[in-house]
């Protein structure tokens, strides 16, 4: 349980888990440039031999992950001598791997990257799949591409220093693989979370898990265009309450709540049961603490989520569960009937709350 071949439309390339650190070394030894988020050195400086001549710094701050900045990232690679021939290492979590991503993938035509995630959230979920996702003025995620690392490798040790809300954004990620991959996987991530609890060292098995289930979909498609639509559940609702919420609740957490909004849905619909929607919500909300329920104004979050890049222009098409285990794009005609179902969801479930 320490290696996946990730498939993508380029090439496949290796996934290891856990990973002797000599070898790791031995990377940073070779490589011209390291990018590496500023808080990750902080704390393992002495954990693996940075060479600091070697090291580029992200300040991994939302309103960074732009075209501006990944450009600003280019010329920092070329100051240090990259060539179209190097291969450069990265380390961090999501916002810098969506520079990286970037980045490397436009300068000279592309270079080969290695990319260590930190983050649960991206060790568990951002880290296979290639894509890139900046922000442009208002716009989230709205323009990218994919690019895959030659290489990821994964090492539990970093999240010994994450906090607990970072946990959470990355459990976030992790539900919603597991919810939208059948009932077996259901109830597999429902017990081992619930074992998680009191042993958390099986978060790698966890973690391995979750990037097995995203593989199969990436093998069918890698580039966006069909089932891999499926990875956006949650998605939608949860980018648009970041953007509402001037992004003061996290990413993962986000999703955790859209997720439940779409399960929401789903029960109007008569798509889930009463039941299974209940199962669902009680699950999906033991991810969640008070203070994550942050406020906002209904109108910003009409107006972040209309902009959603899987809209037209009369529909939002949204993932939303068809059964138990099982999502699809659905479309809801952009009116004030689905406003209102909205409304209703946050009024029920999320304003009692703030």
């Amino acid at each position: 349980m320490n290696r996946i071949d990730i498939f993508s439309d380029k090439e496949t390339y290796e996934l290891h888990i856990n990973i002797n650190k000599i070898y790791i070394n031995e990377l940073l030894k070779e490589t011209k440039a390291v990018v590496i988020d500023e808080n990750v050195y902080e704390l393992y400086k002495m954990t693996y031999n940075f060479n600091i001549s070697t090291l580029i710094f992200i300040d991994a701050k939302e309103y960074k992950k732009t075209p501006e900045f990944a450009l600003k990232l280019c010329e920092q690679l070329m100051l240090k001598g990259v060539k179209r021939k190097d291969k450069i290492i990265a380390l961090g979590g999501g916002i810098t791997q969506d520079l990286v991503t970037f980045s490397t993938s436009i300068l000279y035509r592309g270079i080969k990257w290695i990319w260590l995630p930190t983050t649960l959230l991206a060790q568990a979920d951002s880290c296979i799949g290639g894509k890139s996702s900046l922000n442009y003025k208002s716009w989230k995620n709205i323009i990218g591409n994919f690019y895959p690392p030659s290489q990821i490798i994964i090492q539990s040790d970093f999240l010994k220093t994450l906090k607990e809300d970072d946990i959470r954004s990355g459990i976030g990620e992790i539900i919603k693989v597991h919810l939208l991959s059948g009932k077996k996987s259901i109830e597999y991530i429902i017990s081992k979370l619930e074992n998680y609890k009191h042993n958390k060292d099986i978060m790698s098995e966890i973690i391995f898990n979750s990037l097995k289930l995203k593989n199969k979909i990436l093998e069918i498609d890698p580039l966006d265009q069909g089932l891999r639509l499926k990875m956006n559940y949650g998605h939608s609702f949860g980018h648009a309450l970041e953007a509402s919420t001037n992004f003061a609740i996290s990413h993962g957490i986000a999703v955790t709540v859209g997720i439940d909004m779409a399960n929401y849905l789903a029960l109007k619909l008569n798509k889930l049961s009463s039941s299974e929607f209940n199962l669902l919500h009680n699950f999906i909300i033991s991810n969640l603490k008070e203070k994550d329920y942050i406020s906002f104004e209904f109108d910003d979050f009409i107006t972040a989520l209309k902009r959603d890049k899987k809209n037209d222009n009369q529909n939002y098409n949204l993932i939303i569960p068809i059964s138990f285990g099982e999502v699809e794009i659905t479309s809801l005609p952009i009116d004030d009937k689905s406003e209102k179902l909205f409304q209703n969801y946050f009024q029920e479930y999320y304003n009692d709350r703030t």
